[in-house]
C-alpha cells in the first residue's frame, strides 16, 4: 500500500505580539507559583476587581475566568465540568466557568495532578466584583467556603437608569476601594505605597487607551485584522491591565497592524465580503469551528462587544473617577437600553452588515440582553441579526450545524441588502 503524498500546510508562524503575549502570561502564572512555593499570599480575581491594588503590593493574582476560557480553548474542560457536575453534584445549568473552576480548585488539591493547562496555585484570599456577573458571588462563596478563605469584595450597584452613575453609588464604590487597600495589604503582610498606586494607575490608562486604539483600526474596510485575534490579546487586559510588559505588547501590536494596512494585507484568512459585529463571549472550545465557518462565507467578524469590555478608563489620581469606571466598565452593569445602544453605536462605527450573536447558556444576563433587546439594533441600525446557541466552556451546547445554519442565513439576508443597495 502507498503512501500517502498528501502533504499537510505548515502553521503559519505566531506574529511577535502574540509570542510576547505568551510569555507575559507563562511569567505570571511562575511568578504566582514562586510566590507560593515561599510561603507568600497569592489571589483570584474576578476579571474587573480594580487590580490596581494588588499590583501596587506586588501580590500575585491569577484570574479563574481567563484560567477557564485558556483550558476550554485547549480542549481540556470536559473532566473539569463533569467531575463538579458529578462528585461535587453542581447543575449543570450554572455558569460553565464556574464549574469548570470549582472542578479544578479540588482537584489541584492532589499534588499530583496535572491534567489542566495552565496550572493555578491553590489561593489564600479571593478578589470579587459584581460589576460583570452576579452569579461572580455564589461561585467565590462556594470556592471560599470549600478552601476556608477569605473574600474581599467590591459590591457595584447595578445601573437601571440610563443616566451616568448616580454620585451616592460612586461614593459607595469609592469608600470600598479605600478600605480594600488597608485589608489587603494587612492580610498579605505588605506595605501600601501610594505614590507606586499612581503609578499603576497611570500604566493601566495607557495600556488601556493603546488597547483602545488598536481595536479602533478594525473600522478600515477591509479590515486589517480577523476580529477573533482580539481574544487573544484580551488575557493582557485582565491578567496585566497595570504592567509595562503589556504596553510593550500592544505597542508591538499596533505596530503589525498599522504595517498591514500600508501593505494593504490582513490577518483575516479569506475575502471579507460581509462584515458583522459577534455578540457575547467567545465559544472557547469551537473557535476553530466558528472561524472556519465565518471564512468559508467570508464574513469577518471585525468587533466585539466583549473584546472592549475590558477598558476601564478614569482620570489617574482620581480615586472617585476610578470608582465610576469600575462602577460602569462591564456590560452586564447597566440596563438593556443602554447597552444595545452602544451596540448600535458599534455597528453604524465599524459599518457592520450583520449581527451574529451568541446565545451562551452560562451567561444568562448577556442572553437576556440580546433576547429583549435585539429589537433596539434593528430598529437604529437596519442591519440583520442572527442567533445561535452556545457556551463560553461547555461543548455540549454548541451544534455545528446549526452554527453553519444561522451563519448562512444571516449571509443571504446581509447579501440581499447589499444587491438592494448597489441597485
Amino acid at each position: 500500500m502507498s503512501e500517502s503524498t498528501e502533504v499537510k500546510k505548515p502553521k503559519r508562524p505566531l506574529p511577535k505580539s502574540r509570542q510576547l503575549v505568551n510569555a507575559q502570561t507563562a511569567q505570571i502564572y511562575k511568578e504566582a507559583f514562586e510566590a507560593k512555593a515561599r510561603g507568600e499570599k497569592i489571589g483570584w480575581s474576578t476579571a474587573i476587581f480594580p487590580q490596581e491594588i494588588c499590583e501596587t503590593l506586588g501580590v500575585p493574582v491569577l484570574y479563574p475566568e481567563n484560567n477557564a476560557a485558556s483550558i476550554s480553548a485547549k480542549h481540556l474542560e470536559e473532566e473539569l465540568i463533569q467531575y463538579s457536575e458529578g462528585p461535587l453534584r453542581y447543575p449543570m445549568n450554572i455558569c460553565s466557568y464556574a464549574r469548570l473552576n470549582i472542578g479544578l480548585a479540588h482537584k489541584i488539591q492532589d499534588p499530583n495532578y496535572d491534567k489542566a493547562d495552565p496550572l493555578m496555585p491553590l489561593p489564600d484570599f479571593l478578589l470579587l466584583a459584581n460589576n460583570s456577573c452576579t452569579q461572580l458571588m455564589k461561585w467565590y462563596e462556594c470556592l471560599a467556603r470549600d478552601l476556608n478563605i477569605p473574600i474581599f469584595f467590591v459590591d457595584c450597584l447595578y445601573n437601571y437608569d440610563n443616566e451616568p452613575v448616580a454620585a451616592h453609588k460612586i461614593e459607595y464604590i469609592k469608600s470600598q476601594i479605600e478600605d480594600l487597600t488597608v485589608k489587603i495589604a494587612e492580610f498579605t503582610g505588605k506595605k501600601f505605597d501610594q505614590d507606586k498606586f499612581l503609578e499603576v494607575q497611570k500604566r493601566s490608562q495607557i495600556n488601556s487607551q493603546l488597547f483602545d486604539d488598536i481595536v479602533k483600526l478594525n473600522m478600515r474596510k477591509p479590515a486589517p485584522v480577523n476580529g477573533f485575534d482580539f481574544f487573544n490579546y484580551m488575557s493582557c487586559m485582565v491578567l496585566a491591565r497595570g504592567k509595562e510588559s503589556t504596553t510593550e505588547i500592544f505597542e508591538e501590536l499596533q505596530k503589525e497592524i498599522l504595517e498591514h494596512i500600508a501593505n494593504g494585507t490582513t490577518t483575516f484568512p479569506g475575502e471579507e465580503k460581509y462584515r458583522v459585529h459577534w455578540e457575547g463571549i467567545a465559544c472557547w472550545p469551537n473557535l476553530g469551528h466558528n472561524l472556519k465557518t465565518l471564512r468559508n462565507y467570508n464574513v469577518n467578524a471585525v468587533i466585539n462587544g466583549y473584546v472592549t469590555a475590558w477598558n476601564v478608563a478614569y482620570k489617574p489620581g482620581d480615586l472617585y473617577d476610578m470608582a465610576r469606571a469600575y462602577a460602569w466598565s462591564s456590560t452586564n452593569s447597566f440596563s438593556t437600553e443602554n447597552i444595545m445602544h452602544r451596540r448600535a453605536d458599534t455597528i453604524e462605527n465599524y459599518d457592520c452588515d450583520g449581527m451574529l450573536c451568541h446565545v451562551n447558556r452560562s451567561c444568562k444576563m448577556m442572553t437576556f440582553h440580546i433576547y429583549v433587546g435585539k429589537g433596539i439594533v434593528e430598529e437604529r441600525t437596519g442591519v440583520p441579526i442572527a442567533n445561535f446557541d452556545g457556551d463560553q466552556s461547555d461543548n455540549r451546547v454548541y451544534s455545528e450545524a446549526q452554527f453553519e445554519t444561522r451563519v448562512q442565513g444571516l449571509v443571504e439576508i446581509m447579501q440581499q441588502n447589499k444587491e438592494a443597495k448597489n441597485g
